[in-house]
């Protein structure tokens, strides 16, 4: 099965750039006043677990000197969510961020689960606050207040069933698997 999502994550990345420049499947706008509205994309460069690189066209609005304000959150390009102000460097499309949304992202991918188990995910993250920031056949991107609580957002995700979905925090966790902590200074 982890091979499966694995070649699955690799088809997504392939069409999540597309999907994010058109803006399918995005809230139009939410209580931290980035919208889906008159934004540009940045091309950042995400890798995989196996080494392959790709570019991910992440949704943003530019603040000025460089900075840009992330609009949707990413679907592969770790460490940042919708909200967050980032430095953008277009030699490496690499991005560093420079000021905290306060919104937690969340990547699920899925595979052979039926679509009224994907459709009561949305619904269900919504209805605790979150939105759906994009979606293609087999990926959901959600984001989440951080004020709701990781416990909150658990509980949903853990509702969805174990085979044929895997799911993971975009803003959470460093390459090494620690925990940035950035929440701690928004509470």
């Amino acid at each position: 099965m982890q091979h499966a999502i694995a070649v699955l994550r690799t088809e997504v990345r392939l069409l999540w750039g597309c999907h994010v420049l058109r803006g399918e499947g995005a809230v139009l706008a939410s209580e931290d006043g980035t919208s889906c509205s008159g934004f540009a994309g940045l091309r950042l460069k995400v890798r995989s677990q196996y080494g392959a690189t790709a570019d991910e066209v992440v949704a943003v609005k530019s603040v000025g000197d460089g900075h840009y304000l992330v609009c949707l959150s990413p679907g592969f390009f770790r460490g940042v969510a919708a909200g967050d102000v980032i430095a953008y460097d277009e030699c490496n499309k690499s991005a560093q961020v420079v000021e905290r949304g306060g919104n937690v992202a969340v990547q699920v991918f899925h595979a052979g689960i039926a679509g009224d188990v994907v459709e009561s995910l949305k619904r269900a993250a919504i209805k605790i606050g979150g939105r759906v920031d994009g979606e293609l056949e087999s990926l959901v991107v959600l984001t989440f207040p951080v004020r709701i609580g990781f416990p909150a957002i658990e509980e949903i995700l853990n509702a969805l069933p174990e085979d044929g979905v895997e799911w993971e925090y975009g803003n959470v966790f460093d390459e090494q698997g620690r925990p940035l902590a950035w929440w701690e200074d928004t509470t």
